[in-house]
């Protein structure tokens, strides 16, 4: 179903924001016996509550989560508190960039993060093409990490499928946009969470 399946065993740096995609993704990961680090970003969303329900996973799987300071970097989207659309420039550029890095320096040969098809529309730094863009780009700076996207061909529904099988609690995961103590229920990611779900 995809083009770049999970490898048993695979040391990955995993970016984890506590949304239903990248914990089902985690999940995935551990089944398949992989080393995986954990890590987020704070980069002044207004939906901060989902690093809390990561550090929640994390804390529940016997894991170490770490987050990275980029507030000052990004503007121009309403996640910011801003005007715009939901869309944060560059966002995934930088975090991958950040991410590589990291998982260089530890000797770690890949980068996973839970894209899926559903995200294309939107989020162009979820398409094939960007995914491939960054490769070529690590492998240009002298690299040896590249980055994974297992989920990239799969609708949401195909990735909540796959985290009943493994038990993923999904009532621990958080996709809302909004940063209350409940999800709003309205916000396209609820939406979308919702359809998938059911």
């Amino acid at each position: 179903m995809t083009t770049n399946p999970l490898d048993e065993n695979m040391k990955t740096l995993h970016l984890l924001s506590g949304g239903l995609d990248s914990t089902v993704l985690l999940y995935d990961l551990l089944q398949n016996r992989a080393d995986v680090r954990c890590v987020g970003f704070e980069y002044g969303q207004t939906h901060h509550r989902e690093l809390d329900a990561a550090r929640a996973i994390t804390k529940a799987l016997g894991l170490s989560y770490e987050t990275v300071e980029l507030a000052r970097v990004f503007g121009g989207s309403s996640l910011l508190g801003e005007s715009g659309s939901i869309v944060v420039p560059n966002r995934n550029m930088v975090f991958l960039s950040v991410a590589a890095a990291m998982a260089e320096a530890d000797g770690r040969e890949f980068v996973t993060y839970g894209c899926t098809a559903e995200d294309f529309d939107g989020f162009p730094d979820c398409r094939p093409a960007f995914v491939a863009a960054m490769n070529a780009a690590l492998r240009a700076a002298g690299l040896k990490v590249s980055i994974r996207t297992p989920y990239v061909e799969m609708s949401k529904r195909d990735v909540a499928s796959i985290g009943r099988k493994l038990g993923v609690p999904m009532e621990a995961t958080w996709s809302c946009y909004l940063g209350g103590d409940e999800p709003c229920g309205v916000c396209d990611a609820c939406k979308k969470r919702e359809a998938a779900l059911q």
